[in-house]
């Protein structure tokens, strides 16, 4: 099983999807995925700028089980988060636009 980590917390992922051009969210690249969380931990927990990683379990050369990381900081855009009522929510990070990261370069963040 796949698991989330933000800092050193880990957490089971139930599902991990992905957009390389997400309609919903002006056509950026998204990552969804879905824990047994409290919506509210949720939205305090995937924030703007948070850093985070997807760890999967893979074999090695020599067939023996060893956890892989694989950083997803450039998803730190904090997206929809849904409550499914049962326990679970779904949670959107995106990844800037090449406009945002222009805008980005040129105002420092400062869009105004």
């Amino acid at each position: 099983m796949a698991k989330i980590k933000v800092g050193q917390t880990e957490y089971n992922a139930l599902s991990i999807t992905g957009k390389t051009n997400d309609k919903e969210w002006d056509g950026r690249h998204t990552k969804t995925f879905r824990l047994e969380m409290a919506h509210e931990d949720a939205l305090e927990t995937f924030v703007d700028g948070c850093e985070w990683s997807i760890v999967d379990m893979s074999t090695n050369e020599n067939g023996d089980p060893v956890e892989v990381e694989f950083d997803n900081a450039d998803f730190s855009m904090a997206g929809d988060v849904t409550d499914h009522r049962d326990g679970t929510v779904s949670i959107t990070m995106g990844k800037m636009t090449d406009l945002e990261e222009v805008l980005e370069i040129v105002y420092g963040g400062d869009e105004e």
